[in-house]
């Protein structure tokens, strides 16, 4: 019998469809962070912005959980 591969694994028990957004949006994400780390001065500006990052990602969570909970789900 053939064993399931990793990749099956990570999605098993939910069809999936669409494009992947949230995954790309982080590996873009974490690809401008490496640039800007490199290019615009390395650590002194990663202290400074790092503050200002984790704001605007709980913003967000805030801002998408009010919306999620206030927009009703779509029936099937």
């Amino acid at each position: 019998m053939k064993r399931p591969s990793f990749l099956w694994m990570l999605f098993y028990g939910r069809a999936r469809r669409g494009f992947p957004w949230l995954l790309a949006l982080v590996i873009v994400a974490v690809l401008v962070g490496a640039l800007s780390f490199r290019v615009f001065g390395g650590p002194d500006i990663s202290r400074a912005a790092f503050p200002i990052f984790v704001g605007v990602l709980l913003v967000a969570a805030l801002v998408f959980a009010i919306v999620a909970s206030v927009r009703p789900r779509k029936r099937r």
